[in-house]
């Protein structure tokens, strides 16, 4: 009997292939999923330019040696700043705002300061404005400071209107949530009379 038993637990061992388990038939194919990319958001600015009333490019830096450069009753700068921006992204939102106003120690109703503005190509004011891969470009930051003809006496001499700390900023916009697929309701069962 004992005999019998090793038999039989070698002839076990034997079919289970040493110790592992029954061979059954199994098959692998490839799933082809493909590859998630990630999308992009950037912002680049140029240097920007100051102009006179009569279109000379001005200095206004004023770390710089040379930048001498002092307004005058009638005189009207204005402002010009070419920016690149990159959307990417299948469902990329983005908004543009200008941070950091000027500020000025100009009496108030001696000048005019338009507050700058950020359009594309096409002139579409893009501040406040949702962008989307579409708006990728160039784009144009201006702004106007009018230092008027009609100012009285010594009114703003010395006077400075800060436009350094402006800045802009690109930020992707949250995407909604996606609205619910509505089911169908069940038709009512009319009441047995």
């Amino acid at each position: 009997m004992a005999k019998g038993a090793l038999a039989i637990g070698i002839g076990s061992a034997m079919l289970l292939g040493g110790g592992g388990t029954l061979a059954v038939w199994n098959q692998t194919q490839a799933a082809n999923a493909g590859q998630i990319a990630a999308g992009d958001l950037n912002l680049t600015t140029q240097p920007g330019v100051w102009k006179n009333a009569y279109g000379t490019v001005v200095d206004l830096d004023p770390t710089n040696a040379v930048a001498d450069y002092k307004v005058v009753p009638g005189d009207v700068l204005t402002y010009s700043q070419t920016m690149d921006v990159l959307l990417t992204g299948d469902l990329m939102q983005a908004k543009l705002s200008i941070q950091n106003v000027p500020t000025s120690s100009f009496v108030a109703q001696n000048v005019t300061i338009d507050s700058v503005v950020v359009k594309d190509a096409s002139g579409n004011n893009l501040q406040n404005a949702v962008l989307t891969p579409a708006n990728s470009g160039k784009v144009t930051a201006s702004a106007k400071f009018t230092f008027k003809q009609d100012t009285d006496l010594r009114s703003s001499v010395n006077a400075l209107a800060d436009f350094k700390n402006i800045s802009y900023k690109l930020d992707q916009q949250a995407l909604p949530a996606p609205t619910a697929t509505p089911t169908a309701t069940p038709a009512a069962t009319p009441a047995a009379g």
